[in-house]
């Protein structure tokens, strides 16, 4: 387990993957990346989670049409148009 500084100064969670190779009588870690990041699925994901943690949500539906009447009441007309 590497201490937490060091893992806040490289931006490593728990569960990341790391290379691990040997230099001489020093084992390097080299962070990996499962995926390729792509910088607007990450802006897109943290806007909606910006907007779970201020509680633009919608609530849940059974089907589509409760989704309709949901946004003909003045809750559902509010959420819509912003």
């Amino acid at each position: 387990m590497l201490p937490a500084k060091l893992r806040a100064r490289y931006g490593l969670d728990a569960g990341n993957y790391v290379d691990i190779r040997e230099d001489g009588n020093r084992i390097v870690l080299i962070p990996q990346e499962v995926a390729p990041r792509h910088p607007e699925v990450d802006a897109a994901l943290e806007e909606a989670l910006a907007d779970e943690r201020a509680g633009r949500v919608t609530p849940s539906f059974e089907t589509m049409e409760d989704y309709k009447a949901w946004q003909r009441t003045p809750e559902g007309k509010k959420f819509t148009q912003s």
